[in-house]
């Protein structure tokens, strides 16, 4: 809550008293992206997708752009997990090159280092749904880099997830 209020007043300043993903990025935060059908989900990236356009209108910084790509991938790998049927891995796709771009700002970014944390685990997590051990723990490690390079926000919080996901390929090793 504290985490929210702080990040909430400094960036309200910084992008001309505008928010781009409040709601959004409190939900990312405390993990309730799971209580969304896909319905809610894709709503949820067409309104991040629109907000990262806004770019011309209100300077984004690289912050906010690694910030909404995070959310947008974190969202399609959500829709991911909530199809059954087999034509379902374009989601995975969509979810690892928004993660991607979200990374590509990780030399920009000035205050939110937990982007580049989460956007990690989020993608080592996209690698165990895909049966990748090897690229799962390469997210993990890098994700540990972050932490081990500088302070962030939600560190602990990420970190527990870090130690959660490696036990689940620890379980997919020894099948």
């Amino acid at each position: 809550k504290q985490w929210y209020q702080r990040r909430v007043r400094g960036s309200y300043q910084s992008q001309n008293n505008f928010l781009f993903y409040p709601a959004i990025e409190a939900m990312f935060v405390w993990g309730m992206f799971v209580l969304l059908d896909k319905h809610m989900a894709k709503t949820l990236i067409s309104q991040c997708q629109d907000r990262l356009e806004l770019i011309t209108d209100h300077q984004l910084t690289p912050d906010d752009m690694g910030l909404g790509h995070l959310m947008v991938g974190s969202l399609w790998k959500h829709c991911y997990l909530l199809e059954v049927h087999e034509e379902r891995e374009h989601y995975l796709d969509r979810s690892e090159e928004s993660l991607q771009k979200s990374l590509s700002f990780e030399k920009q970014i000035k205050k939110d280092h937990f982007v580049i944390a989460w956007s990690n685990y989020e993608l080592a997590e996209l690698f165990w749904l895909k049966k990748d051990i090897k690229q799962s723990h390469n997210q993990l490690k890098a994700c540990r880099k972050v932490s081990s390079k500088v302070k962030y926000s939600l560190e602990s919080r990420i970190m527990f997830k870090v130690h959660n996901l490696q036990e689940r390929l620890k379980e997919l090793e020894s099948r």
